[in-house]
């Protein structure tokens, strides 16, 4: 008796139901997710957070390796300080910068996205390009008096203490995606508290954005 041939037909409708049960597996839980990020809370951390996050002024800085404008903020995260470079203020700016940097070791991500900047109106190059040569991601910026009092009043720093015989390290500013300043971080704040709130805050970049700009809209 001849045996009877099997069709392929039967096996071949098993995988791609397998395949595409996957797949909508797949899709679900990935929409699944997005839409529990969408529902969650701002991110919980020690400093303080800006809910909404406030978009920055347009800015020129200039520093020793050149320009310094609001398209450069575009990355990620970057941690600004107020402080003239030459003063004891603006050491405690730097020093306190570094701490937090350091303490990022843990996050290399965070390390390879996160720049500091000194911000001042004194434009010392020579000290400037010496300051920088302590870590390749600090900058220290230099504009007018008027910018850097426009820039100050947009953060909420005008407020803050600017006399050299201040012991406390002067207030971080976390500016992140889109040129946003997304929380603050007081002098009181240790710096390995600092990271940590760093890595929080990293972890959900679209929280501080609007609906409309995370739509493409």
């Amino acid at each position: 008796m001849a045996s009877r041939s099997h069709s392929p037909r039967p096996l071949l409708v098993r995988v791609v139901m397998a395949v595409a049960a996957v797949g909508l597996f797949l899709v679900g839980y990935q929409w699944g997710n997005q839409y529990q990020r969408a529902q969650e809370g701002p991110p919980q951390i020690a400093g303080v957070l800006l809910s909404p996050s406030v978009v920055l002024p347009e800015i020129a800085l200039r520093g020793p390796r050149g320009q310094f404008t609001t398209d450069d903020l575009e990355t990620p995260w970057s941690l600004l300080a107020f402080g003239r470079p030459g003063s004891a203020r603006g050491h405690r700016g730097v020093a306190r910068l570094i701490a937090v940097w350091n303490r990022t070791a843990d996050q290399p991500d965070l390390r390879e996205q996160l720049r500091l900047l000194l911000v001042s109106a004194d434009d010392v190059p020579g000290l400037a390009r010496d300051l920088e040569r302590l870590t390749p991601n600090l900058f220290v910026l230099s504009t007018s008096q008027a910018e850097l009092g426009r820039l100050r009043q947009a953060m909420g720093a005008s407020g803050d203490a600017q006399e050299d015989g201040d012991e406390l390290p002067p207030t971080l500013f976390l500016i992140g995606p889109q040129a946003r300043l997304v929380a603050l971080f007081p002098g009181s704040q240790p710096a390995a508290q600092i990271a940590e709130d760093l890595g929080r805050l990293a972890e959900r970049p679209d929280a501080f954005t609007s609906a409309a700009e995370r739509d493409g809209g």
